[in-house]
């Protein structure tokens, strides 16, 4: 048996070290990426959900008439819904967040009132007083008046990909949206006037 040389053994050992740096080379890439590409999805899936939830827990406040939030008193519903879903959208939808189309989050919350028998247009205040073409007809007086529709809807909000691929979604944006809607209940007890929608 040939004993074996010693400076052949740090040849063979440095040519296995540089096999190592390329493998890890060529196996972090992909797996950078994929990790990257896990990031980009879920935090869209996470964006979406905290809209929606964002905008069902608006229109729950809306239908209690109330205009005091978080120890705010709004002039009026819809200045009120805002802030809720402002204050459920973890920033996203806040008046200082400026986006990629160069609006506000703010500016992407948009609150609708619908006639009960027209649930397709939102109803404006120039259209007052409505009657009904439902049987009973009866005249609404005020876009928020109980027997109506509000929506609060998150309009869309533009989402960026953190690592832009080129060919493949090179800087293309995805718009985010949701809504949520409910019939206006009675008013509070001791309440008689509607407030300003």
């Amino acid at each position: 048996m040939t004993p074996v040389q010693p400076s052949r053994n740090r040849r063979s050992l440095a040519r296995q070290k540089g096999h190592v740096a390329a493998e890890m080379a060529l196996g972090f890439l992909p797996l950078f990426a994929l990790f990257i590409g896990i990031l980009e999805f879920s935090f869209s899936i996470f964006m979406q959900c905290s809209f929606q939830e964002a905008t069902r827990d608006a229109v729950r406040f809306g239908i209690t008439y109330s205009l005091a939030y978080n120890g705010t008193t709004y002039t009026s519903q819809t200045a009120a819904m805002t802030a809720v879903a402002q204050a459920n959208a973890f920033g996203f939808l806040s008046a200082s967040t400026t986006l990629a189309d160069g609006t506000t989050g703010a500016s992407k919350i948009q609150v609708n009132y619908y006639f009960p028998d027209n649930l397709s247009t939102p109803a404006t205040a120039s259209e007052l007083p409505y009657t009904t073409s439902t049987t009973p007809s009866y005249v609404i007086t005020n876009l928020n008046q109980t027997g109506n529709v509000v929506e609060v809807r998150v309009n869309a909000y533009p989402w960026n990909w953190m690592v832009p691929l080129p060919n493949f979604m090179p800087g293309k944006s995805i718009s985010l949206s949701a809504s949520s809607l409910d019939v206006l209940q009675g008013l509070p007890v001791g309440q008689t006037t509607y407030p300003s929608p």
